[in-house]
């Protein structure tokens, strides 16, 4: 990865740490606004994966270069997108819950312990969006997203990428191609008594 395009993704990454962590302080049980909170973190999370491992992990080797620099490993918890994809294709959850639910329960969007008498009569496919307040676990159809651990991980990635983005974006190297590259040569030449160009 080229070290100017390297750099961009990392202040991407800074970028979206920074909304994470704005949307985390929203996540509060008796906050009215916690499903905001919770929903913007979860795409915030989405964006940072993508950027390190593209999308459905398709670039994972050519970003490799950014997750390094930023020590995040392959089994980092931001790297999961299910649960954010759940919420962006609620549409679709929907649609396949009303054909495949037995009982038309619809749990949706409740602050509860599993099995507590929130749960009662409901199959997994029944159950939506449910945050347990006891750990900060999120539960859409059985699948799990750990909102303590995206955070923590954020809060470790955020300073790096602050760092890293900070950094010259040039090295030597790249400035001997551009010298060399005729559109580069062809735009200063141009540019010659020209100050906006």
């Amino acid at each position: 990865m080229e070290l100017m395009l390297l750099r961009i993704f990392q202040d991407q990454v800074r970028l979206q740490c920074e909304f994470a962590l704005a949307a985390a302080e929203d996540i509060s049980p008796d906050n009215p606004k916690i499903w905001a909170g919770i929903q913007n973190m979860m795409n915030a999370a989405a964006n940072i994966s993508k950027a390190c491992w593209g999308s459905g992990g398709k670039k994972a080797a050519e970003r490799e270069p950014l997750r390094s620099s930023l020590q995040i490993d392959e089994d980092s918890p931001i790297r999961w997108t299910t649960m954010r994809n759940h919420w962006e294709h609620l549409d679709e959850r929907l649609d396949q819950w009303w054909t495949e639910t037995g009982s038309y329960s619809h749990v949706d969007r409740g602050i509860s312990t599993p099995g507590s008498a929130y749960y009662g009569g409901t199959t997994e496919i029944d159950i939506f969006r449910m945050l347990d307040p006891t750990n900060f676990e999120l539960t859409f159809w059985g699948d799990k997203f750990d909102l303590r651990a995206i955070t923590e991980e954020i809060l470790r990635i955020h300073p790096l990428a602050v760092a890293e983005s900070n950094k010259s974006h040039v090295d030597r190297d790249w400035i001997e191609r551009r010298e060399a590259d005729p559109k580069w040569i062809a735009r200063r030449e141009a540019s010659r008594g020209n100050p906006h160009l």
